[in-house]
């Protein structure tokens, strides 16, 4: 498949592309901490099939793109303690960034942040720039569902279609549902999994957490399928997560979006509870809902056939 470096923004941004690009461009933005490996090609063929162009791409700090962060001083200072200590030092540092309630609190860490989701948007649209892409059917997952957001609202000219899937509007919003306990506990193995390097260890702790009661977790599947995931890039300490922090919430502001828009959601969500996928549905205007009954914060292979047929529809009646 053709792909390469697109030099944008003073980084570079890797990219990849599927079928014939004078086809309506389907564009899929993958969420935080993963790289677009995590958009197999079980879910892209069958949307070439339907008549489109698709091209997935790293964010940066992810991948091929560039990686501005490197490790942290906490998880510098931990590898050098004994074990019981650096338990003890993560459980310290969750306590001042998740608050009793399960909501991530503004950490001084996110206010220093390299760059938000807003810079993230700009390489997307950047991306579209460098492969003479006019407008694009938006679709991003997590994370890339805000960043898709962001491009409705900063840069509607180029969208045909937004779809945020497992979303939200915005991290730490009193009114929306937190992380369950359960997800919480699973971070502070995996960080822990991170500091002694077993890195692949650290993301199936997490997506065990993170898959929903109906199709259980196969964890010797789910190592396969990230093989090819692990190998093209995994960044432990990507900051991510800091620009979802530093960056506002869009609650008040998704009413100006005018846009055909789609949100997918699971109703097991342990990240980003069902309640999250409604609020961006209520705000934007017009907007239609597929609820994934049973499902986490996944985009499981069964539904596959199911959601690519209702992405189709939605990007043909736009």
């Amino acid at each position: 498949m053709p792909q390469g470096i697109a030099e944008v923004n003073e980084i570079n941004i890797w990219w990849e592309d599927f079928g014939d690009s004078s086809n309506p461009t389907v564009l899929l933005i993958m969420g935080a901490n993963a790289n677009c490996m995590q958009w197999p090609i079980e879910f892209i063929n069958p949307l070439v099939e339907a008549g489109f162009h698709v091209v997935r791409f790293d964010n940066r700090d992810v991948g091929k793109s560039t990686w501005l962060y490197k490790e942290g001083f906490i998880s510098k200072i931990a590898k050098l303690l004994p074990l019981s200590i650096s338990k003890y030092l993560i459980n310290f540092t969750f306590n001042v960034v998740i608050d009793d309630e399960g909501n991530f609190t503004a950490s001084e860490q996110s206010s220093k942040a390299k760059y938000d989701l807003s810079d993230m948007a700009k390489d997307a649209v950047s991306l579209m720039d460098h492969l003479g892409i006019d407008k694009a059917h938006v679709v991003g997952a997590s994370m890339g569902g805000m960043i898709t957001q962001v491009i409705g609202l900063d840069h509607p000219e180029r969208a045909l279609s937004l779809t945020p899937i497992m979303s939200s509007p915005g991290m730490g919003d009193p009114e929306l549902s937190t992380m369950t306990p359960a997800l919480i506990d699973g971070m502070k193995e995996s960080f822990m999994m991170n500091i002694q390097g077993n890195y692949e260890d650290g993301v199936v702790r997490i997506y065990k957490e993170l898959t929903g009661s109906r199709f259980p977790f196969n964890e010797e599947n789910f190592r396969e399928k990230m093989k090819p995931v692990m190998e093209h890039g995994h960044n432990p300490h990507s900051g991510h997560g800091d620009a979802v922090g530093a960056s506002p919430n869009r609650r008040s502001r998704l009413k100006e979006i005018n846009l055909p828009t789609l949100v997918i959601h699971g109703t097991e969500d342990a990240i980003l509870p069902l309640d999250h996928g409604q609020a961006i549905a209520d705000g934007i205007q017009n907007s239609q809902m597929m609820i994934m009954e049973g499902v986490g914060h996944e985009l499981p292979e069964e539904l596959n056939g199911e959601v690519i047929s209702r992405l189709v529809e939605h990007f043909k009646s736009a």
